[in-house]
Order: structure tokens, then sequence, then C-alpha cells
């Protein structure tokens, strides 16, 4: 499949690449290393995600992310610089679905083909007409370098440190179970080829706005422990952002943070999107959380995954932590 994959990436003038409408450095960074392959062919793409405004400061600190455009039906209907859109490359991406909450925007990708499917959740639920899944690796960003590395040749500067700012923000510095020789190859290749692992990946990873600190603060004053301390969650309210002048969207890294307390095995973290909708991120050090976000129509990797629940903050934190407590007895 990855020279069938490669092969299309060789023919498209004019590809559309999209990630998830939860824009993360990973989705980001493999979008626009994927854009700088196009670009070192002579190809002219376009990228989009559903909402770029929810980029946060530091997070757009990625080379190249000025260059996302929003997913809007329009922007499909009429591309920029008037050329149609010879095919659709979804990257760090499940299922259409989390490429947009909008029913006709998922209706118009759809319409645009192929649809190259490239991803590393086990949960992909392989929509594509060709799909390059592979759930063994650490990142998107390191499924986009194996790509390049068949390709051959070299990308630009800015496209390396993208898929950097990708390898280091989702293994964590290269902690992850997932980490492997393969993964640590990209990042010595992505360096060679003019990338800087102490400046841009080293903020997505660490980095936190002012607001986004004390957001993170007070959601861990908030954290509750289970009786047998295995399990730690927090909740992440409007009320709580807009009392630290934060929003929702400066909530990231908050469950990576609650892993690393002595003794949790699982932790969950609910954010509130709004009166009814409630969106839920898993991380475990053991038993496997995948299924209890896919009980909820989520997904992603068997030691982290999320979800969105159509339901009240605290209805939503009740139903998943009893999914999580069966799912931890079931270990």
């Amino acid at each position: 499949m990855r020279a069938a994959v490669v092969a299309r990436i060789r023919r498209s003038r004019r590809p559309l690449i999209v990630s998830h409408r939860n824009p993360d450095p990973d989705s980001l960074g493999s979008a626009l290393g994927l854009a700088a392959i196009f670009d070192a062919l002579g190809a002219s793409p376009v990228l989009a995600v559903s909402e770029p405004e929810s980029i946060d400061p530091v997070m757009a600190t990625i080379p190249g992310s000025a260059r996302f455009h929003p997913l809007t039906v329009d922007v499909l209907a009429a591309p920029p610089h008037g050329q149609a859109f010879d095919a659709l490359f979804s990257v760090d991406t499940a299922s259409l679905y989390l490429l947009s909450s909008e029913d006709r925007v998922r209706a118009a990708l759809a319409e645009i083909r192929p649809i190259v499917n490239i991803d590393h959740h086990v949960t992909n639920e392989r929509f594509g007409d060709l799909n390059y899944v592979v759930s063994d690796a650490a990142a998107a960003a390191e499924v986009i370098w194996m790509l390049l590395s068949t390709l051959g040749g070299g990308i630009s500067r800015a496209g390396a440190i993208a898929l950097q700012a990708g390898l280091v923000a989702d293994t964590l510095g290269f902690q992850t179970k997932e980490t492997g020789p393969r993964t640590l190859r990209a990042a010595a290749a992505l360096q060679a080829m003019g990338g800087d692992t102490s400046d841009v990946p080293r903020r997505v990873l660490n980095v936190r706005t002012f607001e986004a600190s004390r957001l993170l603060g007070a959601a861990l004053a908030a954290a509750v422990r289970s009786e047998d301390g295995r399990v730690i969650w927090t909740q992440v309210s409007a009320e709580m952002a807009a009392g630290v002048g934060a929003r929702i969207a400066d909530s990231q890294g908050i469950p990576n943070v609650l892993q690393d307390i002595a003794d949790a095995v699982a932790v969950a973290v609910f954010y509130e999107v709004s009166d009814s909708r409630t969106r839920v991120s898993l991380r475990s050090l053991g038993p496997r959380i995948d299924g209890v976000a896919a009980s909820f129509g989520g997904g992603g990797h068997a030691l982290a995954a999320g979800a969105t629940v159509h339901a009240p903050l605290n209805v939503a934190t009740e139903q998943v932590l009893a999914r999580m407590a069966k799912a931890l007895d079931g270990s």
C-alpha cells in the first residue's frame, strides 16, 4: 500500500490536505510535512483544517501554520486559485467524521477522489480509496517520514521542523511505548534535513501560554482520585476556563500531566464543549482504554484515546468513568 500512496503523491498536482478538527502538533506537523513533500515535487497543495482559529499561539509557531484555510463548503466549492482538487489526503484522522462536525462539509469532502487516508491510529476506519495506516508508528509524522524516505530526496527545513514537532509532541519527547528504532531514525533524518529539536519541537511539547498555564493549575487543583488510586480525572468547565482568562481550547496537555502522578494507572480529562457536549481525553499506562472511547463513538490508540460524549459535563463524566472502571476490572 505504501507504493500505491507514493505513486499517488507523485501524480497529484493539486492535492487538498486535511486533518482532524481538534488541531494538535502531530496533525498540524504531519499535514505541513506532507505539503512540504508536494512542494518539493512541484505540486500546489492546499491545506485546510476545520477551525484554524483554534490553533493556539504555541502551535502556531510550527513553520507554515498560516497556510491552513478554514475547512468550509465555500473553500471546497471554490478552491484557492481556482484549480479543482485532484486528490484528498487525510492525515492523522481515524474517520471522516473527525474532519468536520458539519454534514455538508463531510459530504463535499467525500466527493473528492481519490481519498488517501494516512494515519497511525489503530481505530482508523479505512475510509479512503487508498489507506496507509501504520498502527505501530509512534506518530503520524513518522508515517509521513516513511513516505518521504520511499520517495527519496528531501524537503524544506520548515517541513522537517514541522514533522519534528509532530514526532516530539506525540511521543512526549520520545517517551511513549510506541517509540521505536524507526521513530528515532526519522528524528535523525529530519535533523539532517535542517530540523532543530531545541526550538519549535521543544516549544510544542513544553511551552504554554500564561492563560493555558493558569488553566492547567485550575484543572490540577480540581483533580479527583478513585478510592483505589488507579484512576485520576478532572473536569475543565467553561466557567473554570473563563475564571482564569482562558478558553477550553487552551487546555491541551492536561492528560499527560495527570499521567505523571505516582500510582496512576489511567487518567481522564473532561472538557465542556457546550451544555450538551463533552469531549474526553483518556490515557493509560497498561490496560487498553481505546474500547472505552469507541463505546462513545471515539477512538485513538490502545493507551491514548478520546471521544465526544453527547451529554452534559457531569453526566458524561459519570458515564465514562463507569466504562473505565469496567475496562480496568476486565484487565
